[in-house]
């Protein structure tokens, strides 16, 4: 059974895989637990009432896959869960863990392969040098990552797969306006302005993430990025002027300070580099959320987009 097939005022089970779970108290001081399920395509949020988390099997987490006994309801126009007893996967139960991971469509070695190749043909062999030792330094954490917690590219893979397609269009803006990019110099922008995510989440190889790293919390990923840039660098004795510009590029990738970059771009690369970026993040959510409309219809609120609904044309 998957969640788009849920009907409410019905009893069931359920396997689903625990994305989120936290605890809170209601006004009578009385513990209960918010969970976020997913069946690996659709999502969808659970109460557990009078149970606190450490009464739970220790294997009922985010990132496991538990087994669920709940009543399905509709609140606020959503179906939600409420669950009465839950309990972790079991051998007898034949559940195939790879059914609840959402993942990239493509795969990461063939995505980390590309960015390889594309910088064993580089002319500057400086960039060519500082790329692909951060690639090959974090490559067991590349091919699982996600790109987020929440919202964009927040699968299996999506920290890749998000790259990947910034990398496919730089190519292309590369070819049209090759007269005035450093071609190779924007590819590497590309390749590493999220490279500082390996270091600010903390996913587990189904690639959930649980919470922010202490570095995440403290710092985020465009300092972490930058301090993965400087210490290669040194390591590799990079011209100064390759790293100070890939440290720009990553440091202004977001863009607006009220976007949290700290200078806003000031190449023709770190430009370009903000606006692929936006566009990838933003065409990911619109792929995401279209997903479960219908044609002719608007879908909820979506806050990371400026609160907009968006609408599934019939063509």
């Amino acid at each position: 059974m998957k969640i788009k097939d849920l009907t409410a005022n019905v009893s069931l089970d359920i396997f689903l895989l625990v994305k989120e779970m936290t605890e809170d108290v209601t006004r009578n001081n009385d513990s209960y637990i918010k969970f976020l399920l997913s069946d690996g395509e659709n999502n969808i949020h659970g109460i557990m009432w009078s149970t606190s988390i450490k009464e739970l099997d220790e294997d009922v987490r985010p990132g496991k896959i538990i087994k669920v006994r709940a009543f399905v309801r509709n609140y606020k126009d959503n179906l939600q869960l409420n669950i009465t007893n839950c309990r972790p996967v079991l051998e007898k139960d034949n559940v195939n863990v790879g059914d609840f991971v959402k993942s990239a469509p493509v795969d990461s070695m063939a995505m980390f392969d590309a960015f390889i190749q594309e910088t064993e043909n580089f002319h500057n062999s400086d960039l060519k040098k500082i790329v692909q030792k951060i690639l090959m330094d974090n490559k067991d954490k590349l091919v699982y990552y996600p790109a987020a917690k929440k919202v964009h590219h927040a699968i299996r893979g999506g920290l890749l797969y998000h790259t990947y397609r910034m990398f496919k269009n730089a190519q292309s803006i590369a070819s049209v306006y090759h007269s005035y990019i450093n071609r190779e110099l924007l590819i590497s922008g590309v390749i590493l302005h999220d490279i500082g995510k390996v270091r600010e989440l903390d996913s587990n190889k189904l690639g959930v993430v649980d919470d922010y790293s202490k570095e995440g919390k403290l710092l985020g990923h465009i300092v972490e990025g930058v301090i993965m840039v400087h210490d290669a660098a040194k390591e590799l004795q990079t011209p100064e002027e390759i790293e100070l510009l890939l440290k720009h590029m990553i440091v202004s990738h977001h863009g607006l300070e009220e976007n949290g970059s700290p200078k806003k771009p000031m190449t023709l690369e770190a430009e370009i580099l903000h606006y692929l970026d936006e566009m990838d993040a933003s065409v990911y959510q619109f792929e995401d959320t279209l997903k479960g409309v219908s044609k002719g219809k608007f879908s909820d609120k979506q806050f990371f987009l400026g609160n907009i609904q968006l609408y599934k044309n019939e063509l």
